[in-house]
């Protein structure tokens, strides 16, 4: 990381652009002109593209499309849509358009009109700017100028979008001629100008998300130092102890006190959030494991690099944390924490404008922020609010008080189900998205002609029909593991799930004659075999779930794995008519080891769902399909439910009976 300058490394992991465009060509960037530094920059990170001729025009003007797409290259945003009936689908610009509008940083001229080939202005720059900041959660403030031609601006909103981008040294106005500064708000922004911003913004974000700084203090590794928060930044205080319990004796007494370090590592907060810092002795980033137990026996699961965790407890020999509904245990070596007041991102959950539930995570080492849409949000939450959640199902606010529960469908409806979609839709709505994202480059360039999944939706009926694996959920795995057929190891290895592809070497991975071979391998060798299998090795119930329940558990350290897949099943069934969204009634496991029985009160065990954690609330036991209900000759209801076993394993018609009062219904 070292051979890198600060400014690179944070244009890179914004930008997610790791191949450098020439310049040598551009002829017409003056040199010496004052904004020649920003301009080659933000060439050269791939922001601002040339045209055939070499040359990058840097003063001419900017059109509204034009700067959406510079603003999505600079943030990597997620895809999006848009409502512009004058921004036609198959324009090239159009999903850069509705990234922009999708994530609330460009607005239309009205509801339905963007005006794509209009100029931008510079005020409308400078609002798409302040949209930017609030975006990635810095802190909106305001350096007021008197500007001379205050009178110009179309709004009170546009003249504080510039003290709010003034503040961060994004601009400063320019010279008016009469010893003042104008901003020149219905000027028409050049490309050189549009540089310029973003250039600025990159630094200014790459400050604002600078770790604290501790100051140089007397070190030594063996003693434990309280640690103070002032002025932004950590503090560790000069005396150390030489016993843990003398300080965490401290700790508990001295009220401004918030962490305690042991030599130079923190170790413990009174409050805040812990995430995955692990890495292997070359510097790879490794996976946090999290154990059942305090002395790191029994492994509950793992987490990314990076990610979210919730902090409970800690002491001198391990971290108490939860991770999806587990309670458990982690090494201090593995994680790193962030106290309460130095919290300025975190992730969390939001209802949008078109009812869906939209996940915003962030990864604490990197410093950059993704989302991704789960399904439809639950009736009990607001729009625009945001919500906090450890497990996905629990949903709390800022004050840490839950407001619902909510088990998205998708996410816990067990693979042994079976899609209502043909061979047919599924190939049309793989087609559909690849056309969407086809246009952008990078990975998703000519997906249309290249991707692997291309023709694959007959084989993965026969797929279903032959394995009892849901061919929905096959789809959604394969184009969230391998960019819908496009990546490095799909496009190499017909490797469409990333199989064998770890945290620390994605480069690796199995090799597979055809995706045909892939798909199948997935199908028999992972889910009917050790995942979806409840005498499988990986047994935790057959639904994607999350990092307690599901194939989550141990297939993937993403904590979010579960509810991504969710998602792309979601918007797949949305796009072809929500034929299979709520067609069964689910439930879940409330106790530890529920036995399967052949018939209501039944002779016959089929199976047993074994694990004896069921994690917070016992809310994560096993996803069952329940098919009817029956009373039987013990006085109990029993549910029919549909069986996990593997179709050469099932002697009962792929059924099986529980009790009713061992399963709660998902509503």
């Amino acid at each position: 990381m070292n051979k890198f300058n600060k400014f690179a490394v944070i244009i890179l992991l914004l930008c997610g652009i790791f191949s450098f465009a020439s310049i040598t060509q551009a002829t017409d960037i003056v040199p010496g002109s004052a904004l020649e530094k920003e301009m080659k920059e933000m060439v050269q990170q791939g922001i601002l593209s040339g045209y055939k001729d070499g040359t990058y025009k840097p003063t001419a003007s900017v059109t509204r499309e034009q700067f959406a797409a510079f603003i999505n290259r600079a943030l990597n945003l997620p895809a999006g849509t848009h409502p512009f009936k004058d921004v036609p689908k198959n324009s090239s610009l159009s999903n850069e358009i509705g990234a922009a509008y999708s994530a609330g940083l460009m607005v239309g001229v009205s509801e339905s009109m963007f005006r794509p080939t209009a100029n931008i202005t510079r005020e409308q720059m400078a609002q798409t700017l302040k949209n930017v900041i609030e975006y990635q959660e810095m802190d909106l403030k305001e350096k007021r100028i008197e500007f001379s031609d205050a009178a110009d601006f179309n709004s009170s909103g546009g003249i504080r979008a510039v003290f709010a981008i003034v503040h961060y040294e994004i601009t400063e106005g320019i010279p008016d001629g009469k010893n003042g500064l104008k901003f020149g708000p219905k000027d028409i922004a050049s490309r050189e100008q549009a540089a310029a911003f973003i250039y600025r913004f990159l630094l200014a974000h790459e400050k604002a998300s600078a770790p604290p700084i501790l100051p140089d203090v007397p070190n030594d590794n063996s003693l434990y130092y309280l640690g103070y928060v002032d002025n932004g930044q950590l503090v560790k205080q000069q005396y150390g102890h030489k016993e843990y319990q003398q300080a965490a004796e401290s700790f508990k007494s001295v009220a401004t006190a918030k962490v305690i370090f042991k030599g130079d590592e923190i170790i413990r907060i009174k409050s805040g959030l812990a995430f995955g810092d692990r890495v292997s002795g070359s510097g790879a980033k490794e996976v946090t494991t999290i154990y059942f137990d305090s002395n790191f026996t029994k492994q509950a699961t793992y987490v990314e690099h990076g990610r979210e965790i919730l902090y409970i407890d800690a002491n001198a020999e391990f971290v108490k944390v939860q991770v999806g509904g587990t309670i458990g245990y982690a090494k201090h070596s593995e994680v790193d924490f962030v106290p309460s007041e130095l919290i300025s991102n975190r992730d969390y959950y939001l209802k949008n404008k078109w009812s869906t539930l939209e996940h915003y995570q962030y990864n604490y080492v990197s410093k950059s922020g993704s989302s991704h849409s789960i399904g439809p949000a639950p009736a009990e939450m607001a729009e625009g609010v945001k919500y906090y959640s450890k497990d996905g199902v629990h949903f709390a606010n800022e004050a840490g008080a839950t407001q619902f529960v909510h088990y998205p469908y998708f996410q816990y409806q067990s693979v042994r189900t079976k899609t209502n979609y043909t061979a047919e839709e599924l190939d049309q709505f793989l087609m559909n998205r690849l056309t969407a994202v086809s246009s952008s480059s990078g990975t998703y360039k000519d997906a249309t002609t290249k991707s692997k999944l291309i023709g694959k939706g007959k084989y993965f009926i026969e797929i279903q029909n032959k394995y009892n694996v849901n061919a929905l959920f096959i789809l959604a795995a394969a184009m969230h593991e391998s960019a819908y057929g496009m990546s490095t190891n799909a496009q190499t290895k017909n490797n469409l799930f990333g199989i064998r592809v770890y945290d620390g070497s994605p480069h690796e991975g199995t090799t597979y004659s055809n995706p045909e071979a892939s798909i199948d391998a997935f199908a028999r060798e992972y889910m009917n075999r050790n995942y979806a299998n409840p005498l499988g090795g990986y047994a935790n119930g057959a639904s994607p779930g999350n990092k307690t329940t599901g194939f989550n558990v141990s297939y993937a350290s993403d904590p979010t794995w579960g509810a991504k897949v969710a998602g792309h099943m979601f918007r797949t069934d949305l796009e072809l008519g929500k034929k299979d969204i709520g067609q069964h009634q689910l439930g879940i496991t409330n106790t530890a080891s529920t036995n399967v029985r052949n018939a209501p009160n039944g002779s016959t065990i089929l199976y047993q769902f074994k694990r004896a954690d069921l994690g917070v609330n016992n809310a994560f036991g096993y996803p069952v399909v329940i098919l009817g209900e029956q009373k039987a000759n013990d006085g109990y209801i029993w549910y029919k439910v549909i069986s996990d076993l593997n179709p050469e394993a099932d002697t009962n018609n792929g059924i099986g009976w529980i009790r009713s009062d061992l399963v709660d219904l998902i509503k």
